[in-house]
C-alpha cells in the first residue's frame, strides 16, 4: 500500500525531468542555430575562417547576493584583519555577518567565497594552510 505513494511521487518527479531535459534540448537547438547564423556571418567577411577552431567561453552563473568583485573583495578584507588564519566556513560567517545575510543563503555563499579564495590562490594573494574539519584554511601568502 505504501508503494502507490511512492511510485506516485517518482512518476511526478520523472515527469518534471523529462519536462526539464525537453526544454533544455529546444534552448540547445535556438542556441545551436544562432551559432550556425554567427557562423555564416563570419564566412561573408572571410570563406577561409574556420569557426571551429574557436573555443568555447566557460559560462559563469554569478550570483546576485554581490555585485561583481564584491566577495572576492570581502574575502581579502577578511584575511587582512585576521591576526590567524581563517576557515572558510569563518570567512563565510564574517561576511554574512558584514552584508546582514541569512543562514538560508549560506550555502550560496559560502560557493562564492571558495571561488574567490580559489582565485586569489591562483593568483598568489592567498594560501592554503590546512583544514578544519571540512573547511579549508586560508592566510595571505607573504
Amino acid at each position: 500500500m505504501g508503494h502507490i505513494h511512492t511510485i506516485s511521487g517518482l512518476v511526478g518527479k520523472r515527469s518534471e525531468m523529462a519536462g526539464l531535459v525537453e526544454h533544455h534540448q529546444k534552448e540547445i537547438e535556438r542556441l545551436r542555430q544562432g551559432l550556425y547564423q554567427i557562423d555564416a556571418a563570419i564566412r561573408i567577411f572571410d570563406p577561409t575562417y574556420r569557426t571551429r577552431s574557436i573555443k568555447a567561453t566557460e559560462y559563469r552563473r554569478y550570483s546576485r547576493i554581490f555585485k561583481k568583485g564584491e566577495c572576492y573583495r570581502l574575502c581579502l578584507e577578511s584575511l587582512r584583519c585576521a591576526d590567524d588564519v581563517l576557515s572558510t566556513t569563518l570567512i563565510t560567517e564574517i561576511i554574512m555577518h558584514k552584508k546582514k545575510l541569512t543562514h538560508d543563503q549560506k550555502s550560496t555563499i559560502t560557493d562564492s567565497v571558495n571561488n574567490s579564495l580559489r582565485f586569489a590562490e591562483r593568483r598568489g594573494i592567498v594560501q592554503r594552510v590546512g583544514m578544519d574539519g571540512i573547511s579549508i584554511r586560508w592566510k595571505l601568502a607573504e
